[in-house]
This record gives structure tokens, sequence and C-alpha cells, in this order.
């Protein structure tokens, strides 16, 4: 099995916290962090996205960046779907913004 281990690093949106989220954002993102979404060949780092230049999603290995086709090799060898993926991590993330919104954290 292979043993690569990534950071996808999801940059979000202020705006996705209403029309005070530039307020919450950060403090939401380090709260993410703290208990990190994990699998067995992955970590998700939610970071506040204010550069809107960058991207939303970024894949890491080592701390270097990987290209499309790098992120579908990995994938791929762990029998997993980029887009069935990311679709997974923006559902927990909107559950965890609505939850951390009614102030449940």
């Amino acid at each position: 099995m292979p043993t690569t281990k990534l950071t996808i690093q999801l940059r979000l949106e202020p705006g996705c916290m209403g029309p005070d989220g530039k307020l919450h954002i950060e403090a939401f993102c380090a709260q993410q962090n703290q208990s990190p979404w994990n699998t067995p060949f992955a970590t998700l780092l939610v970071v506040p996205r204010f550069d809107k230049s960058l991207p939303e999603w970024e894949y890491l290995h080592k701390e270097k960046r990987l290209t499309e086709k790098q992120i579908e090799a990995v994938l791929s060898s762990f029998k997993v779907d980029q887009h069935t993926l990311e679709e997974e991590i923006e559902h927990m993330i909107a559950d965890a913004v609505g939850d951390y919104m009614e102030g449940k954290f």
C-alpha cells in the first residue's frame, strides 16, 4: 500500500460565513485545524482565502505543491477520485460552518 501522506489545503472564502465572515474566518480555520480531518493518505489544512488569485485547493507533499497529474496519480494509488474527495470535504466544511455560526462550538 502506498505511504504518501498529502496535505490538502483548502482556502476558504470569508463570505461563506455570511456578511461578517471576515470577523470569523480566521478563528474558524484555526478551530478546524485543531482537530483536523485525516485519512490514511491525507490531512486537511483549512486557511482563509483573502487573496483570490490563489487557488481554492492545493495538494502538497512535504510542503511542495503537486501538479494536477501528480495529484491524480497519488489519489488513484489510493483509489480515490479527486472530485468526490473535494465534494466530501466541502460538505463537511459547510456543516462545520453552520454549526460554528449557530454557536455550537
